[in-house]
């Protein structure tokens, strides 16, 4: 089951009972939601055990469909005991209470990504659902968003004057096409950490450079730092706005429209 010889006789001689700290593929497999008890007390992050062993998200929040395999079980089993062990022989005086604080924070980390995952789908709900609306008020849609438009749908097409289509998916967020020729993109990344901005602007930049020629591709994001800023310039074809900006009526908005709109994509 991956556990050591040496953690093995350290449970055993504290008196701490043996599932409270290791897994077992039997439990797993009856009650799969309690793989974020141990992997919690192991200190892992999701993507790490489905790395490593198999995918566990469905199991912990519920929505799995039918029981893992036994196989499955086994791994995830022998990756969590095996890390278990680790911790337990490299920890001076390990007691369960270590492990229920690893529990709660791999609980703190996987909601502050929670977080910050709903903060961009918030953001990319916001902006598409305002583009949507302002096109269907000047006419130039038959298509309005009612409420905010949800992200989570693999892909809504928006006919244009002039031959042209605006489509709301994911890779773009929004992809602009005349006669079928890609023509602009609007990426939308709401999140406000400036430590991941780079971050975020590294997994953009290949969907920007894989624009054709004379495609204007544009970036709302909900923070943009100094080297953000000199890395988009070098782009050439990409022109930033801030996501606080545009989230309400103003100058900036009207600019931001314009651009897309007028100077792009010439409808109006």
């Amino acid at each position: 089951m991956g556990i050591s010889p040496g953690a093995l006789n350290y449970v055993y001689d504290g008196g701490i009972g043996l599932k409270r700290v290791f897994a077992h593929p039997d439990l797993l497999r009856i009650h799969p939601e309690v793989s974020l008890y141990y992997r919690g007390i192991a200190l892992l992050s999701q993507k790490q055990v489905q790395s490593l062993a198999c995918n566990v998200s469905k199991w912990e929040d519920g929505s799995y469909k039918r029981q893992p395999t036994f196989e499955q079980c086994t791994e995830a089993a022998k990756l969590y005991n095996a890390v278990i062990s680790s911790v337990i022989e490299g920890t001076s005086n390990w007691a369960l209470e270590n492990g229920y604080r690893n529990i709660l924070a791999t609980m703190g980390i996987s909601l502050d990504g929670f977080m910050r995952n709903k903060i961009g789908q918030d953001a990319e709900s916001l902006i598409k659902t305002r583009i949507a609306n302002w096109l269907a008020a000047k006419g130039l849609t038959e298509k309005p968003a009612y409420g905010l438009v949800d992200t989570e749908q693999d892909a809504s097409d928006f006919t244009l004057p002039s031959n042209t289509v605006m489509r709301f998916s994911s890779e773009p967020d929004i992809e602009i096409t005349r006669d079928g020729r890609t023509i602009a993109t609007i990426e939308i990344k709401g999140g406000k950490d400036p430590a991941g901005a780079l971050e975020r602007l590294g997994a953009m930049q290949k969907s920007f450079e894989e624009t054709p020629r004379g495609c204007q591709n544009f970036l709302v994001a909900g923070v943009i730092t100094p080297e953000m800023r000199s890395r988009l310039n070098n782009l050439g074809n990409v022109k930033a706005y801030q996501l606080d900006d545009l989230s309400c009526d103003g100058e900036p908005w009207n600019d931001f429209m314009q651009e897309v709109f007028h100077y792009t994509v010439r409808i109006i």
